[in-house]
C-alpha cells in the first residue's frame, strides 16, 4: 500500500488531502462558522473512500461504472487539495504581513492601525471564499458518496494476491549484459560487415528489421561494441517515431567528437548540420549505427547526411518496417537481416536464468507449469524478461504461477507483449505504480537521468517516508526495483552497479501513455494535433514542434491546476503566455534552441507558483532569474545548467528548504548563499575569487557534495591570495567535519597540496574525491585514513611506486583514476593485497617515454575494466613497454589508448604488440580495444621528426587534453539533458 505517499496514480493525493484536513480541524485558522464542521465531515468521508480506492487498486479490471466513480473520487481529491493549498497560503501570507507592523510612531500606528483593519478584511474575504467552495466540494462528496452506497461499489471488487518485493535489493543490472541466444546473429553480422571482398572499400549496411520486443537493438549494440575499435570515428544515435532531425544531427556530432558540435549555432538549419556532419565524416572510416528507424522519409534526412567516401565505412539500422530496411539497403551494398524470435532452447535459458538462476534448480512441480510460460512467449526476450522478473518476485507457489499463465492469452505479438506487461504493472505495489507511469512525461527514447527523476518523484509527493532512509534514499531503492521488474532499461551503469540513467522500451512507452491518458494521470501532448481532454490536466508534458500557438494557448489556459509541467525542444517563434499555477509542483524548460520562444518574461511571475519544489531551467533564451524566485519556500531543486543565466538574485537566500542548486562556472553566486542551511548539493560553483564566497561556504553545514571550480591564484594579488587559500581551506575544514561526502575540485591554475593534506585529515567521510589540479609533491601518506573513500580521481606530476602503495591501501576504493603528467620514472609495480576492492582504474600518463606497469599475484583481485592512456614517443632513456597483468583475476576489458604525437609508426606498433600480447595471455581473455590518438602526427622514422614544425610541449598538451576531456565528460557523464 502506498499509505505514506502524499499522491498516487491509484489514489490522486488523497494522503495528502487527509493530513492537510486534520490540519486544519485542528488549527486555530479564521473560519466562518460552520466551515470547520464541513471539513470534519470531509476529513471522514474522504477518509472511508480512501480505504476503497486502496482496494479498487489491487483490482487488475474494473466494472465501468466503478471506474467512473473512482476517477470521479481522485479528481476531487485534488480540487480540494488545491482550495485547501490557497487558503492556508493566503492565511500564511497574511499572518507574516501583520507580524512585521512594528512601527511605533503616532504616524506609524496609524499606518499599522490601517494595515491591520485591511489584513482583516483579507482574511474575512478569504475565509468567506473558502466556506463558498468548502461548501460546492461538500456536495461533490455527498453525491459520490450516495452514488457508491446506491450501487454497492465495494461488495464487486475482486483482488488478486500480491507478494512483495524488497526495495533494497540491488538492481540485476549485471544479468543485462548475459544475453542469451545473440551469438550466432550477432557473429553473422560481423562476418558480412567486415568480409574481404572486391567491393570492400564501398560503404556496407546491415539493417536489422523486426517488431517491437526481438532485440534489434541489443544485437545492434552488441555488433557495434565489438567492431568499432576498428574505425576512425563511431556513433550510435536513436531516431524514434518522431524525429526532430536538427537535434539528431546535433547529437551524432556530439558523439562523432567534432569541434563543430560545440560551435555550431541552434539557429542552424538541417542543410547547414547535414553539411557539417558530411564534412566530418569525409576522409574517415566511420560505423554508425541508426536505431529505430519509423520511415523512410526520417531514413533519407540521415542518408543524406552518411557520405559514400569509399574507406570502408559500415551503417547499422534497425526497424520494425520492412519497407525502410529496402529503402536503407536500396541505395548501398546492403543486407536486411530478418531477426527470429528465441529458439526453444535459448527462450527456456532466459527464462530460467533470470527466476532461478539456472536451469537445474527449477522444481519439480513447477517445471510444467514453466514450459507452458515460456512457449506463450513464442520467443520474445521484451516478454521472457518481463514474465520471467515478475515471477522472481513470487513465491514457489504453483497456484500463482498458474494464475501468471493463463492470464497469457496467446495471439497477436504486440498484444502479448502487452498482456505481459500489464501483468507485471498490475503487480506493482501502488507507490511504483505512480512513478511507473510518471516515465512517459519524457520524450521517445530520451536517456533519464537517475538522479533528476528521484527528485522530481518526490517533488510530485509519490516518495513513502522509510524509517532510517531520505526520500532520495527511498526514491534509489523504487528505481532499482522499476529495473528488477525489467520495466525500465538501465545505462550508463557505474563501477558500483548503479545507474546513472534509464530508457524505456518503446512498446512499454505506448503502455504508460495509454494508461496514464486513462487515469488522467498525465497528458502528453505530440504530433501535429491535440484534442484538449474533458477533464483538467494535472500534468503536462509538451513534446511537439507542430502545434499552432492558438492550440497551445487553449492548453495552457486549461493547466491552472497542473502540477508538473515539462516542455522539451519545441520550437515556436513566440511561447504562448504562461498563466500563473498555483499548484505547480515541478517546472522544467530545456531546450536546445534559442529561438525556442520562451524568454524572460515568461518566468517574471515564478514567485506565484507557492507550492513550486523542483524548477529546472535549461534555454540558452532565459538569461535571468526574477527577484520573487525567493518567494518559493517549498523549493528543493533549483537547476539552471544550460541556461544563460549569469548570476542568481540575493533573494536565492531566502530559500530555506532548497536541498540542490546546480548552475554553471560562469554564474555568479551571492553572497547570501550562506543563508541556504538546508543545502545538500552545490554543483558547478565558480568562486570567482570572491573570499566572501569561501567564508559563506562553511556555514552550509548540511552539504553532502560540493563541484567548484577555484580562481587561478596567478590572478589574485599577494594579499588577496593568502586570504583567499585561507578562507577555502577553513572552509573545507569545517565541511569535511560536518560529513562532506563528494568533493569536485576544478582548477588548473591553484596548487591544492595544502587541501589535500586538510582533507586526509578532517574528511573522513569523503566517498568521492576529484582534484584537477596537479599535486607538485607526493600523495600525502594521511589518504589512507579516508576509509569511506571510493570514487578517486588525483593528478599527480610524476607518479612514483610510492603513491601506488598509498592509494592502494584505501580499502573502500572501487574507482580509482590516476593522472602522472609525466612518465613514471620506474616500473610501477601493484602489490600483494592492494586496491583489495577496486572495480576499475583508469591510468594516464602524458609525458613521453613509453610506460612499464606489472600487478603481482593477489592485486586488484576485484578489478574488471582496466584503461591505459599513455604516449608513444620515445626519449634518450630509450624507455619502453611492459605489461603484465596476468594475475588480475578478474579482469574482463582492457582499453589501451595510444597518443601517436611525434612518434614513429614501428615505436606505435611495438606498443600495440605489448598490449596484445599482454592480453593474449591472460587465462580470463578479456576484451581489448586498442585506440590510436593523434595518428595523424605520427612520423615514420626518425628523420621525419625534424620535418614536423609544429611541436607541443607536455603542459600545452596537457591543458588541451583536460580541455577535451572536460567536454568528454560533460557528454558523457556530466548532467544528463532530461
Amino acid at each position: 500500500m502506498d499509505a505514506g505517499a502524499l499522491a498516487s496514480a491509484s489514489t490522486g493525493v488523497m494522503n495528502s488531502l487527509l493530513a492537510k484536513l486534520s490540519a486544519m480541524v485542528e488549527a486555530e485558522y479564521e473560519l466562518l462558522g460552520g466551515t470547520k464542521s464541513d471539513i470534519a465531515f470531509l476529513r471522514n468521508e474522504l477518509s472511508s473512500m480512501n480505504a476503497l480506492l486502496q482496494k479498487l487498486a489491487a483490482a487488475e479490471k474494473l466494472d465501468v461504472q466503478v471506474q467512473v466513480w473512482r476517477d470521479n473520487i481522485r479528481e476531487l481529491s485534488y480540487d480540494i487539495e488545491d482550495c485547501i493549498d490557497m487558503f492556508m497560503l493566503m492565511q500564511k501570507k497574511l499572518n507574516h504581513g501583520d507580524s512585521h507592523s512594528t512601527d511605533t510612531s503616532i504616524k506609524g500606528k496609524t499606518g499599522n492601525f490601517v494595515k491591520m483593519i485591511i489584513g482583516k478584511v483579507k482574511k474575512l474575504w478569504s475565509g468567506f471564499q473558502m466556506a463558498n467552495q468548502i461548501h460546492e466540494l461538500k456536495a461533490r462528496v455527498v453525491e459520490e458518496s450516495e452514488r457508491r452506497l446506491r450501487y454497492k461499489y465495494d461488495e464487486s471488487i475482486s483482488v488478486a494476491g500480491k507478494v512483495e518485493i524488497d526495495p533494497r535489493l540491488p538492481a540485476l543490472y549485471v544479468e543485462a549484459e548475459k544475453l542469451v541466444g545473440i551469438d550466432g546473429p550477432m557473429q553473422n553480422l560481423m562476418d558480412w560487415l567486415m568480409k574481404d571482398g572486391s567491393t570492400q572499400q564501398q560503404l556496407r549496411m546491415v539493417s536489422i528489421v523486426g517488431f517491437g520486443g526481438l532485440g534489434k537493438t541489443t544485437l545492434a549494440n552488441q555488433v557495434y561494441g565489438k567492431i568499432k575499435s576498428r574505425f576512425d570515428c563511431t556513433a550510435f544515435v536513436p531516431v524514434s517515431r518522431s524525429p526532430i532531425i536538427k537535434k539528431i544531427l546535433r547529437d551524432l556530432l556530439t558523439e562523432l567528437g567534432s569541434s563543430k558540435s560545440h560551435s555550431s549555432s541552434d539557429d542552424d538549419d538541417e542543410r547547414q548540420l547535414i553539411n557539417e556532419v558530411r564534412a566530418y565524416l569525409q576522409d574517415k572510416r566511420y560505423l554508425i549505427v541508426v536505431d529505430d528507424i519509423w520511415s523512410t522519409v526520417a531514413w533519407e534526412f540521415m542518408k543524406s547526411a552518411l557520405p559514400e567516401n569509399k574507406l570502408c565505412s559500415r551503417i547499422i539500422t534497425t526497424t520494425r518496417h520492412s519497407d525502410v530496411a529496402r529503402s536503407c539497403c536500396s541505395s548501398y551494398e546492403g543486407y536486411i537481416h530478418n531477426i527470429q524470435p528465441l529458439s526453444d532452447q535459448d527462450s527456456s535459458m532466459l527464462f530460467y536464468n533470470r527466476v532461478f538462476q539456472r536451469q537445474s534448480s527449477c522444481p519439480p512441480h513447477l517445471e510444467e507449469v514453466s514450459l507452458s510460460i515460456i512457449k506463450r512467449c513464442h520467443g520474445l526476450p521484451l516478454a521472457i524478461n518481463t514474465v520471467a522478473s515478475l515471477l522472481a518476485n513470487r513465491s514457489n507457489d504453483i497456484d500463482q504461477w498458474e494464475q501468471v499463465r493463463d492470464s497469457m492469452v496467446s495471439g497477436l505479438h504486440s498484444q502479448l507483449v502487452r498482456d505481459i506487461l500489464m501483468l507485471s504493472y498490475y503487480d506493482l505495489p501502488h507507490h511504483l505504480k505512480s512513478c511507473f507511469l510518471y516515465l512517459c512525461i519524457f520524450p521517445e527514447d530520451c536517456k533519464i537521468a537517475r538522479e533528476k527523476l528521484i527528485w522530481r518523484w518526490i517533488a510530485e509527493g509519490f516518495i513513502t517516508n522509510e524509517f532510517g532512509q531520505t526520500l532520495d534514499q527511498t526514491g534509489e531503492n523504487y528505481f532499482n526495483d522499476l529495473i528488477n521488474r525489467s520495466l525500465i532499461q538501465p545505462i550508463d551503469i557505474m563501477y558500483n552497479g548503479m545507474a546513472r540513467a534509464c530508457r524505456l522500451h518503446d512498446t512499454v512507452l505506448d503502455l504508460i501513455i495509454s494508461l496514464s491518458t486513462e487515469q488522467n494521470f498525465v497528458t502528453v501532448v505530440e504530433g501535429e494535433v491535440f484534442k484538449c481532454p474533458a477533464n483538467k490536466i494535472r500534468r503536462l508534458s509538451l513534446l511537439s514542434s507542430f502545434l499552432e500557438n492558438d492550440v497551445l494557448q487553449e492548453i495552457m489556459n486549461k493547466c491552472s491546476q497542473v502540477r508538473s509541467l515539462i516542455r522539451f525542444h519545441v520550437a515556436h517563434k513566440e511561447a504562448p503566455h504562461l498563466p500563473i499555477f498555483h499548484s505547480l509542483r515541478v517546472l522544467v524548460l530545456r531546450c536546445t534552441c534559442a529561438n525556442l520562444g520562451i524568454n524572460n518574461h515568461h518566468i517574471k511571475s515564478i514567485g506565484s507558483s507557492l507550492q513550486l519544489k523542483y524548477l529546472e531551467i535549461g534555454c540558452p533564451s532565459i538569461t535571468e532569474l526574477p527577484e520573487n524566485i525567493g518567494d518559493l519556500q517549498y523549493l528543493q531543486t533549483l537547476d539552471i545548467h544550460g541556461s544563460k543565466i549569469d548570476r542568481l538574485p540575493p533573494t536565492i537566500g531566502n530559500l530555506k528548504n532548497l536541498v540542490r542548486l546546480l548552475v554553471d562556472f560562469n554564474i555568479e553566486l551571492p553572497d547570501e548563499i550562506g543563508n541556504l542551511q538546508s543545502l545538500r548539493m552545490l554543483s558547478h560553483a565558480y568562486s570567482h575569487g570572491s573570499v566572501k564566497f569561501l567564508e559563506q561556504l562553511r556555514r552550509l553545514t548540511n552539504l553532502r557534495v560540493l563541484h567548484i571550480r577555484l580562481h587561478g591564484s596567478n590572478e589574485l594579488g599577494d594579499h588577496c591570495k593568502w586570504k583567499y587559500q585561507e578562507a577555502l581551506e577553513l572552509s573545507l575544514t569545517v565541511l569535511g567535519k560536518h560529513g562532506l561526502q563528494s568533493l569536485e575540485i576544478d582548477t588548473n591554475a591553484y596548487s591544492t597540496s595544502r587541501v589535500m593534506d586538510l582533507l586526509w585529515c578532517n574528511a573522513t567521510s569523503l566517498r568521492k574525491l576529484c582534484n584537477q589540479s596537479y599535486l607538485s609533491s607526493n600523495i600525502p601518506q594521511g589518504m589512507q585514513c579516508l576509509v569511506n573513500l571510493a570514487h578517486l580521481d588525483i593528478r599527480v606530476t610524476r607518479i612514483k611506486h610510492e603513491d601506488l602503495c598509498i592509494l592502494g591501501a584505501i580499502p573502500t576504493l572501487l574507482y580509482a583514476m590516476l593522472t602522472s603528467l609525466e612518465a613514471p620514472a620506474e616500473r610501477l609495480t601493484i602489490g600483494r593485497q592492494q586496491f583489495c576492492c577496486l572495480k576499475e582504474f583508469i591510468f594516464r600518463s602524458y609525458g613521453e617515454g613509453g610506460l612499464r606497469m606489472v600487478a603481482e599475484q593477489k592485486a586488484m583481485p576485484r578489478l574488471g575494466s582496466l584503461r591505459l592512456h599513455f604516449r608513444a614517443k620515445e626519449t634518450e632513456s630509450k624507455t619502453g613497454f611492459e605489461f603484465n597483468f596476468v594475475h588480475l583475476a578478474n579482469l574482463e576489458h582492457i582499453t589501451a589508448t595510444i597518443d601517436c604525437y611525434m612518434a614513429t609508426r614501428s615505436r606505435v606498433e611495438a606498443a600495440e604488440a605489448t598490449i596484445r600480447n599482454t592480453a593474449s595471455i591472460h587465462p580470463g581473455h578479456p576484451t581489448l580495444q586498442i585506440e590510436r590518438f593523434r595518428e595523424y602526427s605520427m612520423v615514420e622514422g626518425e628523420d621525419r621528426r625534424e620535418m614536423v614544425l609544429e611541436v607541443e610541449d607536455s603542459t600545452t598538451y596537457d591543458k588541451g587534453v583536460q580541455q577535451k576531456q572536460s567536454r568528454k565528460r560533460k557528454c558523457c557523464e556530466g548532467v544528463l539533458p532530461y
